[in-house]
């Protein structure tokens, strides 16, 4: 397993970003090992705040940094297809759990910049997600749609139940969301 703390789905067009995501990705995946079904989940800091500040500081639409964002995730996912890792799942972004005003925490405060709301933030997390697994199941790819057992069907926003206890953490609930995510992901697998 390999996590990157902070990859981004469009920093992935960028060898050299922050995070070295790319890099480390190519770098885990390599040699191809056939046994392998490599599992990706990025798109939650794109949705809540990639692509809101690059709207905000180069004046594109938010369309237009979702697309960019979508675009260079599709393509790292065709790269890792092509380089010969046929079977792969693919999660949803997590729902913002940042709620409107909330500075406390590291990222919470880091995030302060957003202007979009935590309804905005939602909702792009939504169509993210919904673009994101049309793409899937147009290429054969496996989609792990955590979003239906996350989300509160009356708000339409994270459930409070996966709201991580600790005010400062903008993770999920471990003890909540650990169980809906490996069991989403081990019916991708089964299907």
């Amino acid at each position: 397993m390999e996590m990157v703390g902070g990859a981004t789905a469009v920093g992935l067009r960028h060898p050299f970003s922050k995070t070295q995501a790319l890099p480390i990705f190519k770098e885990r995946l390599s040699p191809l090992d056939p046994l392998v079904t490599p599992v990706f989940q990025l798109g939650e800091v794109d949705c809540g705040f990639v692509i809101w500040v690059r709207s905000q500081r180069y004046g594109e639409s938010v369309n237009a940094q979702l697309d960019a964002s979508l675009a260079a995730y599709q393509a790292f996912l065709l790269w890792v297809r092509d380089f010969g890792y046929r079977d792969l799942v693919v999660t949803s972004a997590i729902l913002p759990t940042i709620r409107d005003g909330q500075l406390d925490g590291e990222v919470s405060h880091l995030r302060r910049e957003v202007k979009a709301s935590y309804r905005d933030r939602t909702d792009l997390t939504l169509e993210y997600n919904r673009r994101l697994g049309v793409f899937c199941a147009s290429v054969g790819f496996r989609f792990a749609d955590l979003t239906p057992h996350l989300i509160d069907s009356s708000t339409q926003l994270l459930a409070e139940r996966f709201r991580h206890p600790d005010p400062l953490n903008h993770h999920l609930n471990p003890d909540e969301a650990a169980a809906v995510w490996a069991k989403t992901v081990l019916d991708a697998l089964r299907d």
